[in-house]
């Protein structure tokens, strides 16, 4: 359940039961009865009696892998529960169950190391649930090399960062084969998802509101599944109301994110308050969209410099979009160069044709228009972020690399 102080507890769970199970009313013994008999345990045990008799049974035998414990039985299920720990094995797993549906107990149980907390009526589907969980938590960590967080910030309104955003996620998921998590932190304005033909629900503000519910199975049923690699992490939240994002939420999203693909590519709002700076300190990649008018250069020096002071370890990409729309008070690109006193990175091309394909479709740019310029622009920007050779170089290295070792040899 936790970690307890040398010399204290019972005998290790792995002596005792597979199964303690320690209720108070029939229908929830006839559900954990229904459970045992459909997952074949023959090692379990359900007594009459809650955490009361659950202590009792704790400090006369061994301790069992699985707990599942009725709290109705006392004033203070926190204290009881904490009580129980210190003499109860860390690797213990605890499962309880009360009537009260209420999300401060429900925190401070799972704060204190509780497995899940379920409020009756209890059925062996919900049981079933929180037993994934369990097994999910109990089953040995994989090495897992963490995800890269990249953040595009917007030089101004209308640059087209998203449209940007959603094509390096698609080639990254599709052509370059990684798990790719998209995020829009947009919660009013935000149109990612739209964008992608996309519902987006009230997960994510969930998710920032109550850190401490933060798990995958929650980002899970927040996320929508663009195709088996690409989700989206997406809100739409009505004007009137101003979501609280808690201390640490970002975090703890980001930490869950993490170990479940291997690119977290954020859309940033262009409001700049503490959870957008937050996110700037976190990239391991920043990506300043922009087009060439002296209006958007201004505020790209500013972002870089924001980008310099707050992530100087962050790798720095200026990607020019819409260039050659002339009708945007573009100037040259040398000059825009001169103006921001670094080059380009990349360069996406103006093209009326794939802007109204991808706003009828609902899909990328890499994927509506595979053949545009445009949709070039964003692969090659894609497949630098994966860290690998365009196909061309591979090509090209294929061919020498032979060469070069029979004069070698």
């Amino acid at each position: 359940m936790r970690n307890s102080e040398p010399g204290t507890g019972t005998s290790s769970a792995s002596g005792g039961p597979r199964l303690l199970a320690c209720l108070i009313d029939p229908a929830t013994m006839q559900a954990v009865h229904e459970l045992i008999a459909a997952r074949n345990w023959r090692n379990a045990e359900v007594i009459d009696g809650g955490l009361v008799a659950a202590r009792g049974r704790l400090e006369q035998s061994s301790a069992p892998r699985l707990l599942i414990v009725d709290v109705d039985d006392v004033a203070d299920p926190v204290q009881s529960l904490s009580e129980l720990a210190d003499i109860s094995p860390a690797e213990m797993s605890v499962i309880a169950i009360g009537q009260y549906n209420d999300l401060s107990l429900y925190r401070d149980l799972l704060e204190l190391g509780v497995t899940e907390y379920l409020t009756k009526p209890v059925t062996v589907a919900t049981l079933e649930r929180a037993l994934l969980k369990e097994e999910r938590r109990a089953a040995p960590r994989q090495e897992h090399k963490e995800a890269q967080i990249i953040v595009l910030l917007g030089a101004r309104g209308g640059v087209g960062t998203t449209t940007v955003a959603a094509g390096i996620a698609w080639c990254l998921a599709e052509e370059e084969k990684q798990s790719v998590t998209l995020v829009d932190l947009d919660l009013h304005f935000g149109n990612l998802a739209l964008s992608l033909d996309l519902v987006p629900g009230s997960g994510l503000r969930e998710a920032l509101e109550y850190p401490t519910r933060i798990d995958s199975r929650l980002l899970s049923s927040a996320t929508l599944s663009k195709t088996e690699r690409l989700r989206v992490l997406a809100a739409e939240e009505a004007l009137i109301e101003q979501p609280k994002v808690a201390p640490g939420a970002l975090d703890a999203v980001f930490n869950v994110l993490r170990t479940d693909c291997d690119f977290i590519i954020i859309d940033m709002p262009r409001h700049f308050d503490d959870v957008a700076r937050r996110v700037v300190t976190l990239a391991s990649t920043i990506c300043i969209i922009t087009d060439l008018s002296l209006a958007a250069a201004r505020d790209t020096i500013r972002l870089i410099e924001l980008a310099k002071g707050m992530s100087p370890g962050a790798r720095r990409l200026i990607i020019g979009n819409h260039v050659g729309a002339n009708h945007r008070g573009e100037v040259s690109k040398a000059d825009f160069e001169r103006a921001v006193a670094t080059p380009l990175d990349h360069v996406i091309p103006f093209d009326a044709t794939v802007a109204l394909a991808t706003s009828s479709t609902g899909a990328a740019l890499p994927a509506a228009m595979r053949t545009s310029k445009a949709a070039a622009a964003i692969r090659a920007i894609a497949i630098q972020l994966s860290g690998k050779q365009p196909a061309a170089k591979r090509a090209l290295m294929a061919t020498l690399l032979p060469s070069w070792l029979k004069r070698s040899a």
